[in-house]
């Protein structure tokens, strides 16, 4: 729960300062253009708006990262909870002898329903 807790932090502000950055860039973008255009100095403004562009950027993509690890530790936190109870319930339950059902029993004790992967022939 805390690596959970932690991780929702990290996604959350490195979303919004990528964001934050990426518009800011953008805009110093369309102020060095209009500077451009009055053929007044642009170059150290388009130079900001680059660093600060790419730095959104950068940030936006780390955000993703501790996205998909968020979704992930998530995952694996739902898992290991619905799994538990199941797991002990099942433990002492007795499987059912042969005979009957669609699993086919080929070579190799192949059970997943007659399907041989080019590995089991």
């Amino acid at each position: 729960m805390k690596q959970t807790t932690a991780l929702y932090r990290k996604w959350l502000a490195f979303a919004i300062v990528g964001l934050l950055l990426t518009g800011f860039g953008l805009s110093l973008l369309g102020e060095a253009i209009i500077s451009k255009m009055k053929n007044e100095s642009f170059f150290l403004l388009g130079s900001a708006a680059l660093a600060a562009f790419s730095a959104g950027l950068s940030f936006f993509g780390q955000a993703i990262i501790f996205r998909y690890r968020l979704l992930k530790a998530r995952g694996r936190e739902d898992f290991a909870r619905k799994s538990a109870p199941q797991h002990n319930r099942n433990r002492n339950r007795k499987r059912p002898s042969g005979g009957g059902g669609n699993q086919s029993q080929g070579e190799g004790g192949n059970r997943s329903g007659g399907f041989k992967s080019r590995f089991e022939e």
